[in-house]
């Protein structure tokens, strides 16, 4: 992660303007900006607001339905899809998750992503553990041979 992504997500972290609409519009175009893991930083802050944050779903929707128009990339809708699950506080299956961290597993660096995924379950047996591990492991092999 670079240190652009990380001041970003520092910045965003539980101190998300849900109420205010052209900040948080602001914000995702920002995101998006940075890196697609950082458009996905801002996803996450969607889908999941901080304990006793007083944002309604339909608001968290609004941020959602902008996200989704304003970014483009292979694993937005089947991450924005989750993240509507997790704004209506459904949890997926199991299994529904580690298939989809298998296709994130496709694109290297998007913590943020992995991130919503890991939380959109109730993992009881800590199934996500060693799928969730094994993909950061590859990734990070494959990004330290980037940078060699």
């Amino acid at each position: 992660m670079t240190d652009i992504e990380q001041s970003f997500m520092d910045e965003i972290d539980a101190r998300f303007p849900y109420e205010d609409r052209e900040r948080c519009a602001a914000l995702i175009d920002r995101g998006i900006a940075i890196s697609p893991n950082a458009a996905f930083a801002v996803l996450h802050e969607i889908c999941r607001p901080g304990r006793g944050v007083p944002v309604s779903a339909d608001r968290l929707m609004e941020h959602l339905a902008y996200w989704r128009s304003a970014f483009k990339h292979p694993a937005a809708d089947m991450l924005a899809e989750v993240a509507e699950a997790m704004i209506h506080r459904r949890d997926l299956p199991v299994e529904d998750v580690i298939g989809r961290m298998r296709i994130l597993a496709q694109y290297p660096g998007l913590y943020a992503a992995l991130v919503i995924l890991y939380f959109s379950c109730d993992d009881v047996d800590e199934r996500l553990e060693p799928v969730d591990a094994e993909i950061r492991n590859n990734w990070g092999r494959a990004l330290d041979r980037g940078h060699q």
